[in-house]
């Protein structure tokens, strides 16, 4: 008989969840789901004992010796492994009965059917569930999960039957407070660009801001804490109200001088490019906000490859 989810009686419906890996991603959503009154916390496996022991603890649940034990105990199983291990993890696991479990992995940028691959002759579902969110301590980030995006994604290739996984796993995060999103997998990869840009990308145009205040004697420590407003005002701007909303500066001000003057004080190389090209960004977003002014002047500016070497 196939597990479906919706079908079950209230009483019957607990889902037993484990985790194979017990790292800071294993521990942080074992805690958090369980606080969910649907799902039980079954326990974990990890190469290491010592750290199966320690997320056990941390979680109230059990510690696995045997991986089989783990997933005969379980209807969900999360592969909480480093993305590089997650198909060796998978090839191990599917020797086993694992008919109409829930196999789920947490990686960003790996596709299900990348992670899963031969899942549909294993009577097996196969899902990916990535919060956008940095989980970077083990035993805390657990409480700044709460209200964080997931976005989940199941194992497509072939003839595979949808199974009832991925309404459970969203009964978990709505009832957890989290919202989320389904996407295809063949845009896994475009959405984890997208999120690497919002969070990796951005570290570097920073970096390249701290750069610029070093040279008018600021210290990094001193830079960082005199741009952490503007920083954080502008990020909470943005998730109010848009990108669009939220541009200020001389770009949305169509300040061409202003512009110029920037251009002149950056160095050539990497510093420039990355002014000029992120700023034809911005002047599409501006003529957007402010479809009656002309930006031609300013668009010629930035496209105009001697820009900053006027005398």
């Amino acid at each position: 008989m196939v597990f479906d989810i919706e079908t079950i009686p209230k009483e019957e419906k607990q889902l037993n969840i484990g985790f194979i890996g017990a790292g800071k991603v294993g521990c942080t959503l074992g805690k958090y789901f369980k606080q969910d009154p649907e799902t039980t916390i079954a326990g974990y496996y990890s190469r290491s004992s010592d750290s199966a022991n320690d997320a056990a603890r941390f979680t109230d649940s059990k510690s696995y010796r045997d991986l089989s034990e783990l997933i005969d105990a379980c209807d969900m199983i999360f592969l909480t492994v480093p993305d590089g291990s997650i198909r060796d993890t998978w090839n191990k696991i599917k020797g086993y009965d694992i008919r109409e479990k829930f196999i789920c992995h947490c990686s960003g940028s790996m596709s299900c059917d990348d992670a899963f691959d031969g899942i549909e002759e294993t009577g097996a579902f196969g899902y990916s569930a990535h919060p956008l969110f940095a989980v970077s301590d083990k035993y805390d980030a657990y409480r700044e999960l709460t209200g964080v995006f997931f976005t989940l994604e199941e194992y497509a290739k072939g003839a595979v039957a949808t199974g009832p996984g991925l309404a459970a796993l969203q009964g978990i995060l709505t009832r957890l407070g989290n919202p989320t999103k389904v996407i295809d997998v063949k845009d896994k990869t475009t959405y984890h660009c997208a999120a690497a840009t919002a969070s990796n990308l951005v570290c570097g145009l920073i970096d390249q801001s701290l750069a610029l205040m070093k040279r008018c004697g600021f210290t990094e420590e001193e830079a960082v804490k005199a741009l952490a407003p503007i920083l954080m005002g502008n990020m909470s701007h943005i998730a109010d109200k848009g990108p669009t909303e939220s541009l200020t500066g001389p770009i949305e001000r169509n300040d061409i001088e202003t512009v110029r003057k920037h251009l002149d004080c950056l160095e050539d190389g990497d510093e420039k490019e990355i002014y000029r090209l992120l700023s034809s960004r911005l002047i599409k977003m501006a003529e957007n906000r402010h479809p009656d002014r002309d930006h031609d002047e300013m668009r010629k500016l930035i496209n105009d490859e001697t820009a900053g070497s006027h005398d």
